[in-house]
């Protein structure tokens, strides 16, 4: 071997275990970097040439990564929908006192506490607060409602701008890939950035993402509508109909609202669909009970000798036609006014009607007619049914408590399932694509000693060059 081969194998082997030890060093220095693929240097002989690195290989398994993306999307739309069905259930947890079956349970004992006797206005008094406290709760729950579904929509607003922030790095990153693609280095944090915001996304949306051979992605909603598409993105739009709701569109043309079931955007719009119904059932509750209490106690007499008077009313600053839980208000204010008396002539001691009153906690059953019943107008008609079969109580119970409180439960399993899969996926990735700082410092150790040997090996072939030239003098 000549000495000018000796210098250029051991050149291109110093050259080559440099890009080995600047790799491990990159590790190293991303240990702790989300979404770091570890680097391996590829080594390949040379004949007569020594080694060179052959090409700096990305650690990454596309199918592991392709499955926690699922299990992410599935998982956050877990998170976010157990949010909003647990806040839902504080709304009516009457165990710490936000619920008002206690205070339905005070107004009708009220009532019987009046029958005894019905000219205590003392009583009467205590009932009238009684039905305040009542009306307070239910339109408070009315409100925590509310107020739950705007913070949730807001929510959903903030995310779809997320997702178009996102899938417009996504798209430039594209055009990054493809344009640097001899940059091995370069084109291997682009490709980790692109993973990392994959993932973002895919907690915020339910998305299918395609892998092109350029190593850049196509990313499409659930039903196949572009998000991005090689270098061209396309942006969701943001809106709410006449009721409030979001309403989530592509490209500013096409309703994808209900394509929408994963990701905190998913979890968040299945919640607004809960707290819909939820509002629902409150203002049917409260339609039927005020409009069959106002019924009997229009058939009643008050110490003032009057009846047909409702004891329940609108909200003067409400625009509706019908009482719900948005504006029900009590009518009377006066102890006298309440109707306890069916015979005009025994105002002081007569407490038929108020038996009658009492006699709606267990059954409204016979109350309304027919006409009245279709009159009610309700959201469900199945609701009235209950409450006509069941009473408000059971009413109460099975539908504002009973029924959210079990599909809390299913979701929350759910999300520990998924959680474990999520955990168990993301362990694989880690221990296939993360850094392991001891496996890093051998290879580290390997690639010094290579490079101290390449360098000795020049040294020494121009410690024979020098000598060459001294015998020459």
């Amino acid at each position: 071997m000549s000495l000018l081969s000796m210098l250029s194998i051991g050149g291109q082997s110093l050259l080559s275990t440099q890009r080995g030890i600047n790799s491990v060093n990159k590790n190293i220095s991303n240990v702790a970097t989300e979404g770091y693929n570890r680097e391996i240097a590829v080594f390949q002989d040379m004949p007569r040439s020594g080694v060179f690195v052959n090409k700096i290989l990305r650690v990454f398994d596309q199918f592991l990564f392709t499955r926690q993306v699922n299990l992410g999307q599935s998982l956050n739309s877990d998170k976010a929908y157990s949010d909003i069905l647990s806040s839902i259930e504080n709304i009516f947890n009457d165990i710490n006192g936000t619920g008002f079956s206690q205070d339905l349970n005070q107004f009708f004992n009220s009532i019987n506490d009046m029958l005894v006797n019905p000219n205590d206005l003392s009583a009467r008094q205590q009932f009238l607060a009684n039905a305040q406290t009542l009306i307070g709760k239910i339109r408070n729950s009315y409100q925590s409602l509310q107020d739950l579904k705007q913070q949730t929509t807001l929510k959903v607003k903030d995310q779809i701008d997320q997702i178009n922030q996102i899938t417009q790095q996504i798209a430039k990153l594209n055009n990054d890939i493809k344009t640097k693609v001899m940059d091995v280095e370069a084109n291997s944090d682009y490709l980790n950035e692109r993973d990392r915001l994959i993932s973002q996304l895919s907690n915020l949306i339910d998305t299918k993402v395609v892998f092109n051979p350029d190593n850049t992605v196509n990313i499409y909603t659930a039903k196949g509508f572009g998000l991005v598409v090689g270098i061209q993105q396309t942006q969701l739009n943001f809106e709410t109909d006449s009721n409030g709701n979001p309403v989530v569109k592509w490209n500013n043309s096409n309703d994808i609202t209900g394509d929408i079931q994963n990701g905190e955007v998913g979890g968040n719009l299945k919640g607004i669909g809960d707290i819909n119904k939820q509002i629902n059932n409150l203002n049917d509750f409260t339609t039927v009970f005020a409009t069959v209490f106002n019924k009997v106690h229009r058939q009643g007499y008050n110490l003032n000798g009057n009846n047909n008077v409702d004891f329940f009313k609108i909200d003067p600053s409400s625009s509706l036609t019908k009482i719900d839980a948005s504006n029900i208000s009590l009518n009377i204010t006066d102890p006298k006014d309440v109707a306890l008396a069916t015979d005009p002539n025994y105002l002081n001691s007569d407490n038929t009607n108020g038996k009658a009153l009492l006699n709606l906690k267990n059954s409204i059953s016979g109350v309304l007619t027919p006409a009245e019943e279709g009159s009610l107008n309700l959201n469900d008609s199945t609701n009235y049914n209950l409450i006509k079969s069941r009473g408000f109580f059971e009413f109460y119970n099975s539908k504002l408590v009973a029924e959210v409180s079990s599909k809390a439960s299913t979701i929350q399993t759910q999300k520990a399932n998924n959680q474990a899969l999520y955990d168990a996926v993301t362990q694989k990735i880690q221990s296939l694509s993360g850094v392991n700082l001891d496996e890093e410092l051998i290879n580290l150790t390997k690639l010094q000693r290579a490079y101290q040997a390449n360098a000795r090996v020049i040294t020494v072939a121009d410690e024979l060059f020098q000598t060459i030239l001294n015998i020459g003098k």
